[in-house]
């Protein structure tokens, strides 16, 4: 008998090598307990460095997928967002599409084709070609760039409910390929709890960094949840800081600020610089470059007119270069697109979070949120999963420092239900409210693009320090 009973634990063992169990002693009475079974543990986000080159390749077909998707994806959150009441509002584009991007890969056939229709994708292979770029250009791992700390950093994973869902037992190899090498998603047999999600990221994102607080429905946890998390930061040079923040302590740089014809006293940064100005009939813009990333701001002409009312045209570029005239040292007289700008910006910090869900989701995306979502890696335990909610939360800072954002889009699958010149000169005094958006330029078959990273609207400039 104990020959065996020695055999038996032998061939266990052999049998399954790479599960993980918890000993205990326990009482007779007692149950033996469920191991638990971690299906991979975190993998370190597959991201490019920063280096002294600003521009990274991507090709035409992401550029128009993500942009298309940022347009999008932007204007619908906003659109729930003001229907409800218009406030400050900051919309991150890499998790959000990423997020979306999973969700289409675990699920099957006609809910995949929904997904990739909405990325204006035309099968996986382009999925795949568009994360990787999407991963080298804007989540660039965190790390040193003449000094400062500048770039993006990229957390995805999935979280699978044992209690609503148990994992097919023929894998798809090629989508477990996909899910750990080419969104390095870390998947977990656990369902997704707000001490979970707001736990993952303190453990694996940017230490000393604010992050969101994560709120879900914990009494009753979603059959399979898709998270990324995305952080962008990108720092003022030191001397530049160093006076701004000396401006903030020393409260000398003040500006009125009017919103419903209420006005108050906002803190601020000034930009002087030569750029190019942004015109519309109905509003005005120019940029202001922090190191790596360019900070966009856009001023409706009326000062009652809210930031909502200009965003689509902000998001379609529907806009022109302001033409005027320069004079050379040689007085000669010529036509330009370029002014001497000076930009005030009121400092902002933004803790939002932004939903979609129910009747919103079915207009986008019919199909998945019908049936067949995640079904490709997992069979729900009582009715078929379909996507239920794709939830945002982001906090962002415009300060002395430069700009930082760290957002956390979380899906819910669930069952049953040269020679120096003179210009002219243009101020952009952001003294009501305005849209800001944070971009990179990005290389796009051997022309440069921007590209947007983050999108929002400032109604109220509120900030905490």
């Amino acid at each position: 008998m104990k020959l065996r009973r020695l055999f038996a634990l032998l061939t266990l063992t052999m049998v399954l090598p790479s599960c993980k169990f918890n000993f205990r002693f326990w009482e007779k009475d007692n149950p033996t307990p469920t191991p638990t079974i971690q299906m991979s543990r975190l993998t370190t986000p597959k991201v490019t460095k920063v280096t002294n080159e600003n521009h990274f390749d991507m090709s035409q077909t992401t550029y128009n997928s993500y942009t298309s998707f940022a347009k999008k994806f932007t204007s619908l959150m906003m659109e729930l967002n003001n229907s409800s009441n218009e406030e400050n509002l900051g919309i991150s584009i890499p998790d959000a599409y990423i997020c979306l991007a999973i969700c289409g890969a675990i699920s099957k056939d006609d809910a995949r084709a929904d997904v990739l229709s909405y990325l204006e994708l035309e099968n996986m292979d382009e999925l795949r070609t568009s994360i990787g770029e999407i991963l080298s250009t804007l989540a660039t791992l965190m790390t040193k760039y003449d000094g400062n700390k500048v770039g993006g950093y990229n957390l995805n994973s999935v979280w699978f409910n044992p209690e609503k869902v148990e994992l097919l037992e023929n894998k798809d190899q090629q989508l477990y390929d996909d899910l750990e090498q080419v969104f390095d998603a870390s998947l977990y047999m656990e369902a997704l709890t707000s001490q979970k999600a707001n736990q993952y990221i303190a453990d694996n994102g940017l230490k000393d960094m604010p992050a969101p607080e994560i709120q879900l429905d914990d009494s009753d946890p979603s059959a399979i949840n898709v998270m990324s998390v995305y952080y962008c930061l990108d720092y003022f040079e030191k001397d530049v800081a160093d006076y701004y923040k000396s401006q903030y302590q020393s409260g000398n740089h003040k500006m009125d600020y009017e919103v419903n014809n209420q006005t108050s006293k906002v803190d601020y940064i000034e930009v002087n610089r030569k750029s190019d100005v942004y015109v519309n009939e109905n509003f005005y813009g120019a940029t202001m470059p922090i190191s790596s990333l360019n900070m966009s701001f856009f001023l409706p002409n009326e000062k009652s007119a809210m930031p909502s009312s200009i965003l689509s045209d902000v998001l379609n570029e529907n806009y022109t270069l302001k033409e005027s005239t320069c004079v050379d040292w040689q007085e000669q007289v010529q036509e330009t697109t370029t002014h001497d700008v000076t930009i005030k910006a009121p400092y902002f910090s933004l803790d939002n979070e932004a939903e979609l869900s129910g009747s919103a989701l079915k207009q986008i995306l019919p199909i998945i949120t019908d049936h067949g979502a995640g079904e490709r890696i997992a069979r729900s335990l009582t009715y078929p999963l379909y996507l239920d909610y794709i939830k945002q939360f982001s906090v962002m800072k415009f300060n002395y420092d430069g700009f930082y954002s760290c957002s956390a889009t979380v899906a819910g699958m669930e069952a049953g239900s040269a020679m120096p010149m003179e210009y002219e000169k243009f101020d952009l005094i952001l003294n009501h409210p305005y849209v800001f958006e944070v971009s990179k330029t990005i290389r796009v078959n051997s022309s440069f693009k921007k590209v947007p990273i983050v999108v929002g609207e400032i109604v109220t400039s509120e900030y905490k320090d």
